[in-house]
């Protein structure tokens, strides 16, 4: 305590000066219209931009939640727009009595992915209790992704699109010229569909999508865009090369499909598999 008063006494001139600033302060702007306006205006805006830049901080800390929230409004609006399309989609394949959609999504986020070596893998954070399970497709809102392999109860891996091993059938959107997807390893950002028998009807610049063929993903999702067409030597099919719609070295939230009939659908087909055996 003692050291407080002497510095307050050593440094008295200065705290005088001080208080005596404020006081003759105080009374300009209580006593001048003009200085009382300008003060208030300026108060109003500093504590504006100080109750701005708070709400940016407060912001910034929640945009975690706020793509959480977004994640799981997209993949609602995603099943609504299957909704709208099931009379035509239950009528061409699986008959459904009990008016349910064909499909459900569950959004996950990317934990790690690869995306330059020969084989590549995707681990999300969502596993077997978010619903979850092996051979399910997994897309973006830009294009198709890959398939689980693996799964825990809070972790799924998920086989790439770029993995050697991939396989899936797909389309031309334009005249529904059909292949099967591979990737030869190399380019991140391009796949080869193979086995095209319909070359005249195709064209550079043609949607690549994925066909009710496949299980893994609905119907009319993307792939890429048709870049190239090459002849396969000895045989009477083409190649096409495919710039990939995703882009996997920046993939951060994905969407898993779950094809709620596939249960029946599997046990159908190993039945009819069952008795050619």
């Amino acid at each position: 305590m003692r050291s407080f008063f002497l510095f307050i006494i050593r440094h008295y001139a200065i705290f005088m000066f001080l208080f005596l600033e404020l006081l003759s302060f105080y009374f300009i702007v209580t006593h001048n219209s003009y200085q009382q306006t300008y003060f208030i205006n300026t108060a109003n805006t500093l504590s504006g931009n100080v109750l701005n830049s708070y709400g940016n901080f407060q912001e910034y800390f929640s945009l975690r939640e706020v793509n959480d929230s977004l994640m799981h409004e997209n993949a609602m609006l995603r099943e609504q727009l299957l909704l709208s399309q099931i009379a035509d989609t239950v009528n061409h394949t699986v008959s459904d009595s009990t008016g349910k959609p064909l499909y459900s999504y569950i959004p996950a986020e990317v934990i790690g992915n690869t995306f330059t070596e020969a084989n590549n893998y995707i681990t999300l954070n969502k596993g077997s209790s978010d619903g979850i399970q092996v051979n399910m497709g997994v897309i973006t809102s830009g294009g198709i992704v890959g398939r689980v392999v693996k799964v825990s109860p809070n972790f799924s891996v998920v086989m790439s699109v770029l993995h050697t091993q991939f396989v899936s059938r797909v389309a031309v959107k334009r005249s529904n010229a059909q292949g099967r997807l591979t990737w030869d390893g190399k380019r991140p950002t391009h796949i080869d569909v193979i086995q095209v028998s319909e070359p005249g009807t195709i064209k550079k610049g043609d949607s690549i999508i994925t066909t009710k063929v496949s299980p893994m993903f609905p119907p009319d999702i993307m792939v890429g865009t048709l870049e190239s067409i090459g002849k396969d030597p000895g045989s009477n099919y083409y190649t096409l090369d495919v710039k990939l719609s995703t882009n996997f070295s920046s993939l951060k939230y994905v969407y898993v499909v779950n094809e709620i009939m596939s249960k029946e659908r599997n046990d159908l087909e190993n039945q009819i598999q069952d008795a050619g055996n």
